[in-house]
């Protein structure tokens, strides 16, 4: 598995866990991983980009 599917994968499964939940705190918590794992994505993309050129 290519991490960036890794990536992918764990986002999905935080924001089912968001959907999922009543818990207003335990929903924040689920969101905010699950934009952070898009971010982090982003950043190690870009960083694969420039080592190719």
């Amino acid at each position: 598995m290519s991490e960036q599917s890794t990536f992918v994968e764990q986002t999905k499964v935080h924001l089912y866990k968001a959907l999922e939940t009543e818990d207003p705190d335990e929903k924040n918590f689920h969101l905010r991983n699950a934009l952070q794992l898009c971010a982090w994505d982003e950043v190690t993309e870009r960083a694969e980009q420039n080592d190719a050129d």
